[in-house]
């Protein structure tokens, strides 16, 4: 497995004025780790570069673009539930409801992304799983084998429990995702490019 390198998570709030519920905002992943100056430098930097090329509407901002209009995006913990659950990591205040929506987005696809890996590994067991499951036939010398190895059992018994966990996750989910969705498809409906092209 390749290791990853390591991201950060920012969301630029475009308007502070608004009601936390009704912020909307881009999320901006930057290269480092943890909630650093340096970081939320480098995610202003990239917020500012999409706002100068007028990748973001220039209204998107009405009182400017400031070191205040970005929120770290806290990730390390998978068993974020409410923004409670946080809020004691994160200088003790609450989540925004779009930065906790993000942080959800961000958990999701981590869960999706070993879901399928889980799924492929898994994916050679698929006709001793149905053979059990139906009792249809006896299993063949070369399935007694494979079930018969440690990795069958250990296999299986990961896949259930990633896939427990993603519907868990997904059970408390906020719903606050949808305003992260919402800013994108605003952005795209500007005719934005979703992403920065280089020269």
């Amino acid at each position: 497995m390749t290791k990853t390198p390591a991201v950060a998570h920012f969301v630029a709030v475009s308007d502070l004025s608004k009601p936390a519920a009704e912020q909307e905002g881009i999320l901006v992943e930057v290269s480092g780790t943890g909630d650093t100056k340096k970081n939320r430098a480098k995610a202003l930097d990239i917020v500012q570069e999409m706002w100068e090329k007028e990748e973001i509407d220039l209204n998107r901002f009405p009182d400017g673009l400031t070191p205040e209009h970005i929120f770290y995006v806290p990730s390390d913990s998978p068993q974020v539930k409410s923004s409670q659950a946080v809020s004691d990591s994160s200088d003790s205040q609450e989540l925004l409801p779009i930065v906790q929506g993000a942080q959800e987005i961000i958990q999701l696809t981590k869960l999706q992304l070993e879901v399928q890996e889980a799924s492929e590994q898994a994916e050679q067991y698929i006709p001793i799983i149905k053979v059990v499951l139906e009792r249809s036939r006896p299993l063949t010398a070369e399935e007694k084998e494979l079930a018969k190895d440690k990795k069958y059992g250990k296999t299986i018994e990961r896949l259930g429990s990633i896939v427990a966990a993603q519907e868990e996750f997904q059970e408390t989910c906020s719903g606050n995702g949808n305003l992260v969705l919402n800013a994108i498809a605003w952005q795209l409906s500007q005719g934005a490019e979703p992403q920065a092209e280089k020269n």
